[in-house]
């Protein structure tokens, strides 16, 4: 009869249960399907002894479990490490807590928290608030901490015990006496001269204080309840109970807390329940398999796709100082993606760093990483499209300082600028930083410690000035920072003036203006002003398809003027050029045409001025001239001669070679005889050693 009535109590369970996790269907392929997964239960290997195994619990990773047994005489806290064949290794006893009170205190109710940084227990170590309180333990880096009594609200005078910590580390569950016993009849005089538990829970604000706690309402507590364990979703409750309906003393049942903020109904775990005591259930993240205890045993069974909570994810990882590579204990905030809400506020190990996230799949979150005093990390989890069980690496640098990359280049031509950049701290007046950056790539990395805003000077000679402030006082959410300093060149306003040679008159003319000390290039129309560098060297070309030959000059921009080829400063700011009109017989003394020393042989200083000649002969193609050639007079004038004559030829050459037909040239070396200036000099020797082209037919 008992076991009719408890099939027709499942049946209708089944019926009416709506829970998204868990709901099913009573036909005879269901149960069919639950007696296969209640076949693959079995004893775990090399964690159960002769003694009483009791309340496993496993990381949410599943390879850490950690139990309490009594195989020394009272019972302690052991635990297991699962290898990568998926073996679980001889347990080790947990000396830093079982070592803490007396050879005969009772430890027990592990829970590991879902992070896998911290272990909440229960014991009746002596000079707690009861007889027995909650306690917890932090991971270190060899082991776990000295056990720390949880305190008030939650311990009192009384059994506080069995407790199990949510997956976002906001609540608490655990058991307290139940004074009143079941409330059915039958069931309270079963256990009479026993003691009943209730479930409770209680809640941790920001600050970490926990709430007063509060008992789970119906129907969760009913009777006698045991060994409550909230899973990785923070929705799907599991605990054991002696209520009616069940096969033996105690079986597990499993409640959803709806949208609504309600339990549903509890449904017994047909899948694992026996005539036998069935608590103390725990599921690591993957879901897919609950450890338990039945009677004095712990086991392990395959858990129904039906009976499975949501999947989550566990992203693990570690903290670290990215200067030192060392763990840091950081505030971790997971907040739901679409609507900001705050799902968990979490703590990496401080030893190491090290953290774990269990993150149900099918929602979207944001996660960041807090330290004061060091940068904020902040990521994105998307596991909207995802339906399966993962573990995902995730390794977090968090920064005590944040790095500003500069990189200085000119406004204008993009060109890199090694220049001074000073730092401060805004409103004091000494220099915390003078550098330099790299005169290639116009680089330079600043190391600026967290917690004060920074003033940064760039000064370059002939550039205007640049200033900002880096304000790294604040939450900064980034270890790395890049910024563009656009230089702005200083320029002194130029009139370039073009006029005939002959009578003074305006020429309409191209003017072309190259920069010496660097990759710039201006052409303008002829008579006008343009802005030209200050400190740089320009070489100025201008010609005219007006019937003139080119004329080119050479000055320095300085912030007063010009300094002229002749080395002479003219504050009037104009270069006049003077254009020699193409006429028969003039002349246009060719410059820069220089020749090793007593040689024929052209220097490249000369390729220059020779292509304007090609191109004067271009743009003229009736046009034939003399090439003649000048030198000083050291040496003999017969050699001097010889020599002057063998230049023109040399020059002849180089125009021939830039397809000038060779018959409108006429090579002439005229020696010393034809001096501008007397050979008293080194000077006046420079300017007797000449080019000269003498226009012969237009």
């Amino acid at each position: 009869m008992r076991i009719f009535f408890t099939l027709c109590w499942l049946l209708l369970s089944y019926c009416t249960t709506v829970q998204k996790s868990y709901a099913q269907e009573a036909t005879t392929s269901t149960f069919d399907s639950l007696d296969y997964y209640k076949g693959t239960s079995k004893i775990v290997e090399n964690i159960n002894s002769e003694a009483t195994e009791y309340a496993p619990s496993i990381s949410a990773d599943g390879k850490v479990m950690i139990f309490e047994s009594n195989q020394s005489g009272s019972y302690k806290l052991y635990e297991a490490l699962l290898d990568e064949e998926r073996h679980w290794g001889s347990p080790i006893p947990v000396d830093s807590v079982n070592n803490y009170g007396a050879d005969n205190d009772l430890i027990g109710g592990p829970n590991i928290s879902f992070d896998g940084n911290t272990m909440y227990f229960f014991s009746s170590f002596s000079g707690g608030i009861g007889a027995d309180d909650i306690y917890y333990s932090t991971r270190e880096e060899f082991g776990w901490s000295s056990p720390i009594n949880i305190g008030e609200p939650i311990n009192t005078p009384g059994f506080d015990g069995f407790p199990s910590i949510s997956s976002n580390g906001k609540t608490l569950y655990f058991v307290r006496v139940n004074d009143q016993g079941p409330q059915d009849e039958e069931l309270r005089e079963e256990t009479e001269g026993q003691t009943c538990y209730s479930i409770y829970k209680s809640e941790i604000n920001k600050d970490g204080e926990w709430s007063k706690p509060s008992k789970l309402p119906y129907p969760i507590n009913k009777d006698c309840e045991k060994a409550p364990r909230i899973m990785a979703d923070n929705r799907t409750l599991i605990f054991s109970s002696n209520r009616p309906g069940g096969l033996g003393k105690y079986d597990l049942y499993q409640s959803f807390l709806d949208d609504a903020g309600d339990w549903t109904t509890p449904v017994p775990l047909a899948y694992v329940n026996s005539e036998l005591n069935d608590q103390f259930p725990c599921i690591a993240a993957q879901g897919d398999k609950m450890y338990y205890i039945n009677n004095n045993d712990i086991y392990e069974v395959d858990i129904p796709p039906s009976y499975q909570q949501f999947r989550n994810n566990v992203i693990q990882g570690y903290v670290k100082n990215g200067q030192t590579n060392e763990g840091l204990a950081s505030e971790i905030i997971v907040r739901d993606a679409f609507t900001s809400e705050e799902l968990m506020f979490l703590s990496s190990n401080p030893k190491d760093g090290k953290f774990s996230l269990v993150l149900a799949v099918g929602g979207s979150y944001n996660v960041e990483f807090r330290r004061e005093g060091y940068t904020t990390y902040a990521t994105q989890y998307d596991l909207t499209a995802i339906d399966e069980y993962r573990e995902i690496e995730y390794n977090v640098e968090l920064f005590e300082s944040a790095k500003l990359n500069l990189n200085i280049y000119d406004v204008e031509i993009f060109e890199p600028i090694l220049a001074s950049v000073k730092v401060k701290i805004e409103g004091e007046r000494s220099m915390l930083m003078d550098l330099e950056s790299d005169a290639t790539s116009g680089q330079l990395e600043l190391d600026l410690p967290l917690g004060n805003a920074y003033e940064i000077i760039i000064d370059k000679e002939n550039f205007q000035s640049e200033y900002f402030v880096f304000d790294a006082s604040g939450l900064m959410m980034y270890p790395s920072f890049e910024k563009d300093i656009e230089l702005i060149p200083k320029k002194k306003e130029i009139a370039i003036n073009v006029a005939d040679l002959t009578n003074n008159s305006k020429v309409r003319s191209r003017v072309r203006i190259r920069n010496r000390n660097r990759d710039e290039t201006i052409i303008v129309e002829g008579n006008e002003t343009v802005g030209l560098r200050v400190g740089d060297r320009y070489e100025i070309e201008a010609t005219s398809d007006q019937g003139y030959a080119y004329s080119t000059t050479v000055l320095d921009v300085t912030e007063e003027g010009i300094v002229n080829s002749d080395g002479e400063v003219e504050v009037s700011a104009a270069v006049d050029m003077k254009l020699q009109p193409l006429l028969v017989g003039a002349n246009l003394t060719l410059k820069d045409i220089l020749f090793e020393s007593n040689s024929d042989q052209l220097s490249e200083n000369s390729y220059d001025e020779l292509l304007r000649v090609v191109g004067l002969m271009y743009a003229n193609p009736t046009m034939a001239v003399e090439i003649s050639a000048h030198t000083d007079d050291v040496g003999s004038a017969s050699y001097n001669k010889l020599l002057s004559e063998r230049r023109a030829k040399s020059v002849v050459e180089f125009l021939q070679e830039n397809e000038i037909v060779g018959e409108r040239f006429s090579p002439v070396g005229y020696g010393e005889d034809q001096p501008l200036v007397a050979n008293d000099t080194d000077e006046g020797r420079a300017k007797n050693r000449r080019v000269v082209l003498k226009i012969l037919k237009i």
